[in-house]
């Protein structure tokens, strides 16, 4: 076992744990003059997540919406996972995330701290559905995130590179010769699970992939795919205003996404899902995205939890420690919950990290910066701060400047409308790899 011992001098060994929005906003707020920084995460990079759905149909492709870690100046990064916390001692026990062994056998050290945040976040929720379990939290795990090949989560980059690959594949088989007409219509059938933004995008961009694209490419399949959304409420967008929710409802149907609402998936098969009201819908894909849950590293750590997420006060820091912070989706704010958004866990980045440095306490402000949904090429939904709401194609422009303006660096400012231009004009690339 390796040990990094605290830091000598007058800086204080600040431990973060997790590079998503939270933990990469605060990396990069630090001041590194004060603080010697350590970020932990078993990905080496920031994902944007709200352009995660472009990526799994190639609208954009997958560098233009991840930041790496090391491009934040001065601050020391190690690609390893935290298996535990001795609060006592001030330790973080981590193992590494490379080769084929399991956490209790891989190369293991540990990190001391005078100041520790915990900003992991979540994994996928399945319910206890059988049939379908989460193997996010496992070293050597599935990229799909799930136990099965065919049946994914879309989470991370290896999640929409998993979708892409298996979307093409799909039609590559179905346009075989050898293919009979109920394998084809199987593999040509697309189940959304869950009826949040994520799914409504990913329902939209693969509509906007399949009816473009696929008709370009594969003329003789162009009318034999379906895409079906699974939802257990009654309503798509159940955390958008009603009249929003209808718009996206009557939006799908035009566009033939047969919509499933009150209904919810009972198991899953190897290639199908069966409803609670009986329906089994084979399928050749299956994206799942129907909220979150805890990790279970949180879950051991033997602290506080209320509703699976550490309870922190309103400066952050977590009930009954003097030094531990945490923030974004893992944690939740005693008798003041937010919501498990980005925006909230970007604020809170950004207020503790100028906390730390300044020295004051101030008690954390969440300030509600609008909620949006893509639904395709010129199309979009958004509820903006005070009652203004939004559709069509005024809000597919506040959606993508808002995310153009939020991209975390001038590379990926580049990047992106390059590739909103390349795959309007162009179309979006269908080699598979």
């Amino acid at each position: 076992m390796r040990t990094s011992a605290t830091v000598s001098g007058a800086k204080k060994h600040v431990v973060i744990l997790g590079c998503g929005w939270g933990g990469f906003r605060l990396a990069r707020v630090l001041d590194k003059s004060q603080f010697h920084v350590v970020v932990v995460s078993p990905r080496n990079h920031f994902l944007f997540t709200p352009l995660l759905p472009s990526t799994a149909v190639g609208t954009l492709e997958f560098r233009c919406v991840q930041e790496p870690v090391r491009t934040i100046k001065s601050v020391n990064y190690f690609q390893a996972a935290a298996t535990d916390i001795d609060f006592q001692r001030k330790a973080v026990h981590c193992s590494s995330v490379y080769g084929k062994e399991t956490s209790a056998t891989s190369p293991k050290f540990t990190l001391q701290y005078d100041k520790l945040v915990v900003a992991v976040g979540t994994k996928s929720n399945t319910f206890g559905v059988p049939g379908v379990s989460t193997d996010e939290e496992n070293l050597t795990h599935n990229p799909s995130g799930t136990n099965k090949h065919n049946l994914f989560f879309l989470k991370q980059l290896e999640h929409a590179r998993s979708i892409r690959n298996r979307t093409i594949e799909c039609f590559e088989r179905a346009s075989s010769p050898f293919t009979s007409v109920e394998e084809q219509n199987r593999l040509l059938t697309f189940v959304v699970v869950g009826g949040g933004p994520t799914s409504i995008e990913f329902a939209s961009e693969l509509y906007d992939f399949l009816s473009k694209d696929v008709a370009r490419w594969y003329p003789d399949l162009s009318d034999k795919y379906k895409i079906v959304v699974v939802e257990a409420s009654n309503h798509l967008l159940g955390a958008f205003s009603e009249n929003l929710s209808r718009y996206v409802e009557k939006k799908f149907a035009k566009r033939n996404i047969v919509t499933l609402t009150g209904e919810s998936v009972n198991k899953v098969l190897d290639n199908s899902v069966v409803l609670n009201s009986g329906m089994c819908i084979p399928y050749g894909v299956c994206v799942w995205s129907t909220g979150n849950q805890e990790l279970e590293f949180v879950k051991n750590l033997g602290l506080e939890l209320d509703r699976g997420r550490i309870v922190v006060d309103e400066k952050l820091l977590v009930k009954g420690q003097d030094s531990v912070y945490a923030l974004g989706d893992c944690a939740r704010i005693e008798n003041n919950p937010l919501a498990m958004l980005a925006q909230v866990a970007n604020q809170q980045g950004k207020y503790l990290g100028s906390a730390l440095n300044s020295g004051k306490d101030k008690p954390f402000k969440y300030k509600f910066l609008g909620s949006m949904a893509q639904l395709g090429t010129f199309d979009a939904v958004a509820e903006l701060p005070g009652s203004a709401k939004m559709c069509g194609f005024s809000a597919f422009l506040a959606w993508r400047a808002a995310y153009w303006t939020y991209s975390v660096s001038i590379t990926n400012k580049m990047l992106i409308p390059m590739y909103w231009f390349k795959s309007y004009w162009f179309g979006r690339d269908i080699s598979k790899f």
